[in-house]
């Protein structure tokens, strides 16, 4: 009975095994669940060690107890020897005080808390070297301790049958040697494949407990050889999992120290230095906050005034070109938007080609009109050729003359420039106007009489002409030409005394331009003289071709500018005139009653004025001019005194005392000239051809009063 309750006993433990072990295996990488496991085969252990001792027959304790574990246990190791991939660290051996004997005495199923704490700590035990097996004949303490107990086992066999769960106090047991180990532990395949045994072992547990067998007593030892190899694969795999655990911490321990020593000096107490760099470096980030505040404002504030520079605010000017307005080709302005730093550029082209005015040019000399005038210009003109006629301002072509018809091209640029007052921002840039011209000029032709009174004058005037040369005049009536006269050109016809009533026609050409002109020649009533003789005419008397070479060639000199302009014309004699014979009046001789009655038979008609002066009386300048002669000719002329006023009109005197002027020199409206003496014959040309002086005088001839 004894027996059959030992072979029983770890039976019916085996199923506490089976579920720790199947814990163990499912949750290997737990530690606690893994120690708990390790502490149950531990205690299952000796206790198996003692039914194999008490079973024994009675042989001495040193021997019997480690023949059957050591017999079994190293065919098994010489067979997984081979498969082991990897040498496991050898094992410490356990501290005094914690062997297995020990922990046998207390059940497994009632405490496996308490067995699993001394199982974690034996698993965190550092692994031993090899150990050396002990001799057969040696006996160690722990296997005396162990026979002795297995011995009172025995004798208490019926009361733990009944009472398996009761509690049995370990005697305190000798602790072993540390070389004196258990041959059958160094024998373990553990350490070469830890896996790989517990799989088998996992399997093992699984597995159906077999019956118990009363016949056989062999079986028991099996079963309790079967239990230890299990129990011993388990606590070495145990142990390597918990060695690789501990080595995990180590490392990262050894890893962090560097990190640490860094901590540590970066957790050093802050010095002066540091807080004054702490300091200013939070004022240079305050500091570049506010700058860039400030910028943003900044910039939102020129955006605001840059948009606000708006076209509205560029400069309008105005440009006329010979009474014709002009448009713009392009400007480019640029308007202040930040005092003179920063600017907004308009430029646009308005026109690539130049702008043709819609009438021709009828001027010579044509005016550019800028509105306002502020501006400073430049100014270039171009003909057909690409030739450049004038290069300048718009002041100095107000004294340009075209001097031909023809296209021309004109650009005109104005230009606003910078203020030199400072903080004076002001529009600057440039507008430019570019044109195409024709000039046609017509000079205008003006006859200033509808109808002339024998022996006086018409006067015909022409603009100013392309080229500069003088008008052309045809005409029947002799006269001295065009002359220059202000702004343009005067021509003026004498009408002698006794040119036909009728119409008069005359022709103008001016270059290519030609116009035709008419006025009619009205007939004067001129007086006459009856006398019985030649005797009494009236003396001196000077004819219209009684005068002399000389004269005749100052009467053929160039026409000059009028000289009259300022002041016209006055009488040349400060009193009264007493005129002994006018101009344009016959006298007679011998005529019969019936000549007289139609005023026909030979005279003579005077084309001068014979005055009747007091001796010594002063001779002034009828009009402004020029001395053309001044000298004595001989018997009938006396001293002469010609002055020249210019376009063809001369005033001629004879018959004077005394000349106190020479020829050439200039002279004044009512300037003394000469002295007269008791005759004096006064005398009007224009050209070659005598006119009546006496109007001229008197202001009354309307044709001297335009030039």
């Amino acid at each position: 009975m004894q027996e059959e309750k030992k072979a029983t006993t770890p039976k019916k433990q085996a199923p506490a095994k089976r579920r720790r072990r199947r814990s163990a295996r499912s949750a290997a990488p737990a530690a606690r669940s893994t120690q708990a496991a390790a502490q149950t085969t531990s205690t299952a252990e000796p206790a198996a060690e003692q039914n194999e001792a008490a079973a024994a027959p009675a042989p001495a304790p040193e021997t019997a107890a480690p023949s059957a574990p050591e017999t079994l246990q190293a065919p098994q190791t010489e067979e997984a020897a081979p498969q082991t991939p990897e040498p496991s660290e050898p094992q410490t051996p356990a501290e005094p005080g914690e062997d297995e004997p020990a922990k046998a005495s207390q059940p497994a199923e009632e405490k496996p808390q308490e067995e699993a704490e001394p199982a974690a700590d034996a698993g965190d035990a550092e692994p031993s070297e090899p150990e050396t097996p002990a001799e057969p004949d040696e006996a160690s303490p722990a296997e005396e301790t162990a026979a002795a107990a297995s011995a009172e086992e025995t004798a208490e066999a019926p009361a733990a049958a009944e009472a398996p769960d009761a509690e049995h106090p370990a005697e305190p047991q000798t602790p072993a040697e540390p070389g004196e180990d258990k041959p059958a532990e160094e024998s373990q395949p553990a350490e070469e494949k830890p896996q790989e045994a517990a799989e088998s072992a996992a399997d093992a547990d699984d597995a159906e407990p077999a019956e118990p067998d009363t016949e056989s007593p062999a079986e028991p030892e099996a079963d309790e050889q079967r239990v230890s190899d299990i129990t011993r694969t388990v606590q070495l795999s145990i142990e390597q999992i918990t060695a690789h655990l501990d080595a995990a911490p180590a490392q990262s321990e050894t890893e962090a120290a560097p990190q640490s020593q860094e901590e540590t000096v970066e957790e050093a107490p802050p010095t002066l230095a540091d807080h004054l760099v702490g300091g200013l470096g939070s004022i240079a980030r305050w500091l570049l906050l506010v700058l860039i505040f400030v910028l943003v404002i900044a910039i939102s504030g020129v955006v605001w005034l840059y948009r606000s520079a708006t076209p509205d605010m560029l400069p309008q000017i105005r440009v006329t070109f010979a009474g014709q307005e002009v448009a713009p080709s392009s400007y480019q302005w640029k308007v202040p938007v930040v005092g003179k730093a920063i600017r907004r550029t308009y430029a646009e082209t308005l026109s690539s080609a130049p702008a043709a005015l819609a009438q021709p040019v009828e001027q010579t000399s044509p005016d550019f009109t800028v509105s306002p005038d502020s501006y400073r210009s430049e100014l270039t003109v171009t003909d057909s050729e690409d030739a450049v006629v004038f290069e300048g301002d718009v002041e100095t072509f107000a004294n340009f003359q075209f001097t031909e018809n023809g296209e021309y091209t004109a650009e005109l640029t104005l230009y606003s420039d910078e203020s030199p007052v400072a903080g004076d921002a002001a529009v600057i840039g440039s507008e430019t106007w570019q044109l195409s011209f024709k000039v046609e000029v017509r000079p205008t032709v003006h006859l200033f009489a509808t109808s002339v009174q024998q022996g006086g004058v018409a006067a015909v005037t022409v603009s100013d002409t392309v080229d500069g040369r003088p008008p052309q005049i045809q005409t029947t009536l002799k006269n001295a030409g065009f002359a220059k006269a202000g702004t343009g050109w005067v021509c003026y016809l004498p009408i002698p005394w006794d040119h036909a009533a009728g119409t008069q026609q005359l022709v103008v050409t001016m270059g290519d331009y030609r116009e035709t002109l008419e006025f009619e020649v009205q007939a004067a009533k001129w007086n006459y003289k009856d006398y019985s003789s030649t005797s009494q005419f009236v003396t001196p008397y000077i004819g219209q071709n009684d005068i002399p070479a000389e004269l005749q060639n100052v009467l053929g000199q160039k026409v000059t500018p009028a000289a009259w302009a300022e002041s016209n014309f006055v009488q040349p004699l400060l009193n009264t005139l007493d005129v002994e014979l006018y101009y344009g009046m016959t006298e007679y001789a011998g005529r019969s009653r019936s000549q007289r009655a139609s005023n026909s038979g030979g005279g003579r008609t005077a084309t001068n004025m014979v005055l009747s002066t007091t001796w010594g009386e002063l001779l002034i300048a009828p009009a402004n001019g020029t001395v053309a002669l001044a000298k004595d000719l001989g018997d009938g002329f006396g001293n002469t005194l010609v002055i020249d006023h210019g376009a063809g009109v001369r005033s001629i005197f004879y018959h004077l005392q005394q000349i106190d002027v020479k020829a050439g020199d200039q002279l004044k409206q009512g300037q003394s000239v000469a002295t007269c003496g008791s005759t004096l014959v006064a005398e009007m040309r224009i050209g070659t051809v005598p006119i009546d002086p006496r109007p001229v005088w008197r202001a009354q001839c309307d044709a001297l009063k335009h030039y």
